[in-house]
């Protein structure tokens, strides 16, 4: 019976060692596959000595050497930082503008924009299938159609279209992002 629980213990003892370098192997993988490896120092410009500069020679001692053998400070040489990228656009397209330019398909309404509400003449109002569209005449003679939402101008927008007149809201200073705006509206004459 006690070979037997010297057998066990002998085992057991065997056993212990075994999963004590199992897992001491384990830890030094785990700690070298973690090493990070660090990039070999940048070069540098060799570095010059610094340049002899001969002692004064004392009043008491003369000097062996002869006076055109002190050594002389040598010219440094500029050092050059190392090199950086610099972006050269020069003869390359904007790369944040884009290659085709929208175009604008009210073609009929171009001339409005440089016109005022007040310049403008109201010839009829007219009901297309769910809305009133307004049918005005610019001074040069030609007639426009305007919608509810249309720009005239860069001062003026047309809010409302009723059966017999239409209401614009104007910009008093279109060029301040705060100014005031009026309404100005338009009313149908009644030939007789």
């Amino acid at each position: 019976m006690r070979r037997e629980k010297a057998s066990d213990h002998g085992m057991a003892q065997r056993f212990r060692i075994s999963v004590i370098l199992f897992i001491g192997i384990w830890v030094s993988f785990a700690f070298l596959a973690c090493k990070k490896e660090t990039p070999p120092p940048k070069s540098s410009p060799p570095i010059s000595p610094a340049p002899r500069v001969a002692a004064a020679p004392s009043p008491t001692t003369a000097s062996p050497l002869p006076s055109a053998a002190v050594a002389q400070p040598s010219e440094k040489t500029p050092s050059t930082p190392p090199s950086v990228y610099t972006y050269d656009p020069k003869g390359r397209p904007d790369p944040f503008v884009p290659l085709v330019l929208p175009q604008e398909r009210e073609e009929g309404k171009k001339s409005l924009k440089g016109l005022a509400v007040s310049e403008l003449k109201l010839s009829g109002i007219v009901w297309d299938k769910k809305e009133y569209v307004a049918l005005v005449e610019a001074p040069d003679g030609l007639g426009y159609v305007l919608k509810v939402n249309d720009l005239i101008g860069s001062s003026a927008r047309v809010v409302r279209i009723a059966p017999n007149s239409v209401t614009f809201e104007v910009k008093e200073k279109p060029f301040l992002p705060d100014s005031k705006i009026k309404e100005v509206e338009l009313k149908l004459k009644k030939e007789e």
